[in-house]
């Protein structure tokens, strides 16, 4: 259950590496942060279910892209071999979009058929920006927004919170996101920030705002990240939805 990257850094500086030492350091990890140590409840039918279908999900989209991006490479140097080849693999790439839709569909429908997952996935859609995909990687990672006690840390979890690099007079680094982070997560919250700055009215003006003051336009954009973590949280703990308020 603990990340095995997490036990790596805690160990400092090791040497060598093989099945009976990777025990070893398991299980000194787990003796000496036993105390740190905290219950975790068992992840449900339907959750598992969930989960499953995303990772099926995220297989075929995998599958599907590698396919397009060797033919788009290759019409960069050969059109006419890549238009030949396209045409050998079109019927696999139908066929993986279609697996792709179908497997969504059977996503929507299992939270459809889940009380919570749907009322949860209706209060973070009601966010202009947030779609159901977000919504439902937000449910299985999250465990039902019961795994993080704040938003800061599922910003952190995400990749989206800002760190500072400082020390003394002599370090004074530019304050930044770490890349230890959910990185299909991060993606998707990403791609409904863009999707926010141009449907959501006071995201869209936050943005510009802060764009002719001057900031960078990643630093902005992940702001609106993290102000539609905030939004989430807020109408799943609410259990309300989001409402837009009028602008004057």
């Amino acid at each position: 259950m603990e990340s095995s990257l997490h036990i790596k850094k805690s160990l400092g500086l090791t040497r060598g590496k093989n099945d009976k030492i990777d025990s070893q350091r398991i299980a000194e990890y787990a003796y000496r942060f036993s105390d740190k140590a905290v219950i975790r409840q068992h992840c449900t039918a339907g959750l598992q279910t969930l989960r499953d279908l995303l990772t099926t999900r995220d297989r075929l989209n995998k599958s599907l892209k590698s396919i397009m991006v060797s033919i788009n490479e290759l019409k960069r140097a050969d059109i006419h071999q890549a238009i030949n080849l396209e045409t050998y693999q079109l019927a696999a790439i139908r066929g993986l979009k279609t697996s792709i839709k179908e497997v969504e569909e059977a996503m929507f429908e299992a939270v459809e058929n889940n009380k919570q997952f749907k009322m949860y996935c209706e209060m973070a859609t009601s966010i202009p920006g947030v779609g159901k995909i977000l919504a439902i990687k937000l449910i299985i990672y999250t465990q039902v927004f019961t795994r993080f006690e704040s938003v800061r840390q599922l910003a952190c979890y995400c990749g989206v919170a800002p760190f500072e690099h400082r020390s003394g007079t002599s370090i004074n680094g530019k304050t930044g996101v770490s890349k230890f982070a959910n990185m299909d997560l991060k993606s998707t919250l990403h791609l409904a920030s863009l999707s926010a700055i141009q449907h959501n009215p006071d995201l869209k003006a936050y943005y510009h705002r802060k764009v002719n003051e001057g900031k960078s336009k990643m630093s902005v954009i992940n702001a609106v990240r993290n102000k539609l973590l905030s939004r989430i949280i807020a109408v799943v703990n609410r259990q309300t939805p989001y409402v837009v308020l009028s602008q004057a």
